[in-house]
């Protein structure tokens, strides 16, 4: 499955605009001649799509939703889709970096950074009122990002904000997927509040996976659609972080430590740490004490 995967950067859209690499906006009709319509993608980008007259669906990890006339289709980061005799005489699609989103700190924790973005449903049908605003907004975006003059990545940003805001404040009404995504966010919230409280003990997608009630290849589907990357991954990057930690800021043995984490002998650990970091956890170490 993953070699049928292609992975798309912007890059694959834009080729002059200074910002291709951070942020870009076409018609739907040039982004699918690009593209294609029957393959499997993941984007590294976030992507908002505006379909005023549509028809077909897409498949967005394990679910199946209809393109009609006059919705939002919000593609997240690292989700595999695949989109359906689409019929595309209408629209745009807006896409951006979690680099560029967060390029203008604002101090408000709903919208200070890309987090803001986990939790919105990936589908919203337009109302007449919403979709004045969604398009207003959409607008002001396009004339900023081909004006490209002084403060033009401010500006893009500060109004890349305000739409994706409206975008959140109409999914939270929107209840016709909302429970099923945020059931699956949650489980990956419990998963991680596992790892950090039991990494020490427990370094098995398996033992998590049987804690929550889940299958090993669903748990591992659901942390790399909300996280890009598989639950033995994630759990491996916490434990090397605490083994970073204790080399670092401790005066503790490699032996010690070894055994702080968990493992049944210092070789082990040894083996476990080298193959993340490429070092051993004693090379690491005096490399960032000279």
């Amino acid at each position: 499955m993953n070699s049928d995967i292609k992975t798309l950067q912007l890059q694959h859209f834009e080729k002059v605009h200074p910002l291709r690499k951070e942020i870009a906006t076409l018609s739907v009709h040039d982004f699918f001649e690009k593209t294609g319509t029957q393959k499997h993608y993941r984007n590294r980008f976030y992507s908002l799509f505006i379909f005023t007259k549509g028809a077909g669906s897409v498949a967005i990890d394990d679910t199946e939703l209809k393109i009609v006339n006059n919705i939002l289709l919000f593609i997240n980061y690292n989700q595999i889709y695949r989109l359906h005799d689409i019929a595309y005489e209408e629209g745009f699609v807006l896409m951006f970096t979690k680099t560029f989103y967060n390029h203008i700190y604002t101090g408000n924790k709903l919208i200070k950074s890309d987090t803001a973005l986990n939790d919105v449903v990936p589908l919203i049908k337009m109302k007449s009122e919403f979709q004045k605003d969604i398009f207003k907004s959409f607008n002001s975006i396009k004339k900023e990002y081909l004006k490209n003059t002084l403060y033009t990545r401010e500006i893009l940003c500060l109004q890349l904000k305000e739409l994706m805001l409206r975008y959140i404040r109409a999914s939270k009404s929107n209840s016709e997927i909302k429970a099923s995504t945020h059931r699956k966010k949650d489980f990956v919230d419990q998963f991680c509040e596992l790892v950090n409280q039991n990494f020490k003990e427990n370094k098995t997608t398996a033992s998590y996976a049987k804690i929550l009630n889940l299958s090993p290849n669903y748990l591992n589907a659901l942390v790399r659609e909300n996280l890009g990357m598989n639950a033995g991954q994630f759990i491996k990057n916490r434990v090397i972080l605490e083994a970073e930690r204790l080399l670092l800021h401790t005066s503790m043995s490699v032996t010690e430590i070894s055994y702080e984490l968990g493992f049944v002998d210092n070789s082990h650990f040894g083996k476990y740490f080298k193959s993340a970091n490429g070092v051993s956890p004693n090379s690491y170490r005096t490399s960032k004490t000279i």
